[in-house]
């Protein structure tokens, strides 16, 4: 799973490749951590360090919660 970031387009895509079904699927804010797909049923709750910075993510589908670290920086 990767999640992408279009800083020019202010637009957050989640990326299940690997996944049976692999699609690219656009993510719409809920809240400053929260979002959601308009496309299917799934949720992303990004989760932050102590210092507020992003260090992974959590994405709530089917009754499931699969979390991701962050890769790189």
């Amino acid at each position: 799973m990767m999640c992408c970031f279009g800083a020019d387009t202010k637009v957050v895509v989640i990326d299940t490749a690997g996944a049976p079904v692999a699609a690219a699927v656009q993510l719409w804010p809920e809240s400053n951590n929260d979002f959601f797909a308009k496309d299917v049923d799934a949720q992303v709750t990004f989760v932050r360090d102590a210092r507020g910075a992003v260090s992974g993510l959590v994405l709530h589908q089917y009754g499931r919660h699969r979390p991701a670290k962050k890769r790189g920086s």
